[in-house]
């Protein structure tokens, strides 16, 4: 077994399979659950879990060993990359504009005190008590526009190299 693969049993299905038989015995584990709402949803969240698990499982099973369970977007034929890398590009924008905003309202609540605090990523909670308020603000879209940046980069080689294989011999 490569050490890719070993990598993915140990991240993806077993984990799943733990935390799902963990919920499934946390009634005898802890004791009854105070209300019927919590034993569902433990007997529900356990039994998703186990089924995620048991389903990642029995997929590593069945693939061909040569082929990568997740390809990147290196692993696709040429032709493909300059496709998919400009969809990744568009939903990684409009993550990065959706966790901007995000962060900019929690902060903006907690910079005007209408709230006492602020739950933010922790880089950014650390820059804001270091730096101050558009530090913070700002710390999300410089780091996506660095990975936006670097993305095309590389659809611009991509684009590059698919021109080069048109052109007739």
């Amino acid at each position: 077994m490569s050490g890719r693969r070993l990598i993915y049993l140990l991240i993806y299905p077993i984990p799943w399979i733990v935390i799902g038989a963990f919920s499934l015995a946390m009634p005898v584990i802890v004791g009854p659950a105070k209300d019927t709402f919590g034993l569902f949803f433990a007997l529900v969240f356990g039994a998703v879990c186990l089924g995620c698990g048991a389903f990642q499982l029995w997929r590593f099973n069945v693939a061909d060993p040569e082929i990568p369970l997740y390809p990147t977007v290196d692993d696709l034929p040429i032709e493909k990359r300059a496709a998919v890398l400009s969809r990744i590009m568009i939903f990684f924008s409009t993550v990065i504009i959706l966790g901007t905003a995000v962060t900019t309202y929690q902060l903006v609540l907690m910079q005007y005190g209408w709230k006492e605090g602020a739950k933010v990523w922790a880089p950014v909670a650390h820059l804001y008590d270091l730096l101050g308020f558009w530090p913070a603000v700002m710390f999300i879209p410089g780091m996506g526009l660095l990975v936006i940046i670097e993305m095309a980069r590389k659809l611009r080689a991509v684009r590059k190299a698919t021109e080069y294989l048109d052109w007739p011999e």
